[in-house]
């Protein structure tokens, strides 16, 4: 179950599983493909906690990276503070690991976190994550991101469906102190599958010289299944995450530097 081939990570960790969707970036929902084919008469909105697989990490020996809910997102409404609880419980526990959570709903996130007046920043091997697409997810999720304590905020910008660089570069230059001094890490691609909605390898671009700009770590999983303008790598059956077919200027995946 901890298998996993998502480029920027070691394995995933489902202790909650089913979610719902609330953006343009759930459309194509990978998660929603895999359970459709796999979960038979249950359906993905019906969002579950797995009380038998909160100690599967602990099992897990060898240090390594652990996405959380690969299949859910843990701060679904549906998903109680108390399970959340546990989640974290086993985190805390199991140091050797890196955990990287993403989240489309940073509201919650921010709440569980004050309720519990847990001090994030010190837990370094808790990385809290947002996912955004468009220009319209950017503006309300970074800023909430920002206000909620982690040794590690980072951002997936997946699938990108449009051109963020002004406002991307807007919210870096505001925050260059602020970035000198706090971990951030981005995460940006193309979508995949077969219906997959088309991204400019501009747009992945323009993010990448922003980062590079203002020294933050930056990580191009995929240019999507249906790049432009770049023929030579439209490919339906394939998310083209080959970085060695990058152009040589995204061939680029690095990690924050934070030491645990």
């Amino acid at each position: 179950m901890a298998k996993t081939n998502i480029e920027w990570t070691d394995a995933v960790w489902n202790p909650v599983t089913g979610c719902t969707k609330v953006s343009q970036g759930c459309k194509n929902c990978y998660a929603e493909t895999i359970a459709n084919r796999f979960w038979k008469d249950r359906k993905f909105t019906d969002v579950v906690c797995h009380e038998d697989r909160l100690e599967q990490p602990l099992h897990w020996k060898k240090p390594r990276m652990i996405f959380v809910n690969s299949m859910s997102d843990l701060f679904h409404e549906d998903v109680p503070f108390e399970f959340i609880d546990k989640v974290f419980a086993m985190m805390w526990i199991t140091q050797q690991h890196i955990y990287q959570i993403l989240t489309k709903r940073p509201l919650r996130m921010l709440r569980y976190i004050a309720e519990r007046g847990y001090d994030m920043n010190i837990d370094k091997n808790i990385w809290l994550g947002v996912s955004v697409e468009d220009q319209k997810t950017a503006d309300e999720r970074i800023p909430i991101l920002l206000e909620t304590p982690a040794a590690v905020r980072w951002i997936s910008i997946e699938p990108l469906l449009e051109d963020i660089s002004s406002s991307f570069m807007r919210w870096t230059m505001e925050m260059e102190g602020w970035i000198k001094t706090n971990e951030i890490w981005i995460v940006v691609g193309g979508e995949s599958g077969p219906k997959a909605r088309g991204c400019n390898i501009e747009w992945i671009r323009e993010i990448v010289n922003i980062c590079k700009l203002q020294n933050i770590p930056v990580f191009v999983k995929q240019l999507g299944s249906n790049p432009a303008p770049y023929p030579n790598f439209f490919d339906k059956k394939s998310k083209n995450n080959e970085i060695w077919k990058f152009p040589e200027d995204l061939q680029i995946r690095e990690y924050p530097k934070i030491k645990k």
